[in-house]
């Protein structure tokens, strides 16, 4: 069995060997993978310290980072104590039943001292008004006199005990009201505490991932740009090989475009228009413009 090969015509020998040097050229480059492969952002300095934060609120130490990814790879020994911790403890310790004592007044002891000493002289001045009724009665020594004189003895004690016992009963209440409110107070701390913190540790989160999101796209940016300059020789060449087998073959053609009638089939179908009537009608005419279509594209 005889083969035919059809090479190209012999003024486009120059043309495709430059196009084969040039291909096997491009293929020998040296290609750096690690410019096209993905790669990850490191760890910015602010989602570092958001992080750092975030282990001191736990009672954490301080937090190893790797230099160049800037990932978390350890974790020190801290304190072990929340930052929260102290207001509990605080709170715990204005709940015992001594608690009050811290918040009774410096100045009660001086009031009842004062109180007391007003009574005495009122008692004072009691007795003096009874032994003045006594003696206006004539009654002064005797046993009537004895018996109001225990009886408003007895209703001074009960009276003056009253009183006094009226203002440690207030100071004591008050005590235990400023140790509840101390126990609250704590614990609102704590709860403040908290909160604020975690404020600043979210500001801190966010504002540094959002500087990671944007160096994460300058590294896409450059891959993206790597993979293009990779690629763009490459889509040269299949550019000219594409014209190169079209002109080879006898129908070239545009990238992109729909193939295209040659110049020289397109003037000999204009020939053929004009002057086909003289071979004798439609179907000569025709036979003129194969022929000579055929002649161009040999």
């Amino acid at each position: 069995m005889a083969y035919q090969i059809t090479t190209p015509p012999a003024f486009l020998e120059p043309f495709g060997e430059q196009l084969a040097d040039l291909t096997q050229a491009e293929l020998k480059q040296p290609v750096d993978i690690t410019k096209i492969t993905p790669q990850v952002a490191a760890v910015g300095p602010l989602v570092q310290a958001a992080q750092q934060r975030a282990a001191t609120q736990a009672g954490l130490g301080s937090l190893q980072f790797d230099p160049t990814t800037g990932e978390l790879t350890g974790v020190g020994t801290g304190t072990g104590v929340a930052s929260y911790e102290p207001y509990l403890q605080a709170a715990q310790a204005a709940t015992g039943p001594q608690a009050y004592q811290a918040y009774m007044s410096p100045y009660q002891q001086e009031v009842i001292d004062a109180t007391q000493r007003l009574l005495n002289e009122q008692r004072a001045a009691g007795r003096s008004q009874l032994a003045a009724s006594a003696i206006q009665q004539g009654a002064y020594g005797g046993a009537r006199e004895g018996v109001a004189r225990a009886e408003y003895e007895r209703g001074r004690d009960i009276s003056d005990a009253a009183t006094l016992a009226a203002l440690r009963q207030q100071g004591l209440t008050e005590a235990q009201k400023l140790a509840q409110q101390q126990v609250t107070n704590q614990l609102n701390l704590a709860q403040r505490q908290q909160g604020l913190e975690s404020g600043i540790t979210t500001a801190l989160g966010a504002t540094g991932a959002g500087a990671q999101e944007y160096s994460q796209a300058l590294l896409e940016a450059q891959r993206q740009g790597n993979v293009l300059g990779l690629e763009y020789p490459l889509q040269r060449l299949q550019t000219g090989s594409s014209i190169f087998g079209g002109i080879a073959s006898g129908t070239p053609q545009q990238p992109g475009a729909p193939i295209m009638t040659s110049p020289a089939l397109r003037a000999t179908q204009a020939f053929a228009g004009l002057y086909g009537g003289l071979g004798g009608g439609g179907q000569q005419q025709g036979g003129i413009t194969n022929l000579l279509a055929g002649l161009f594209n040999r």
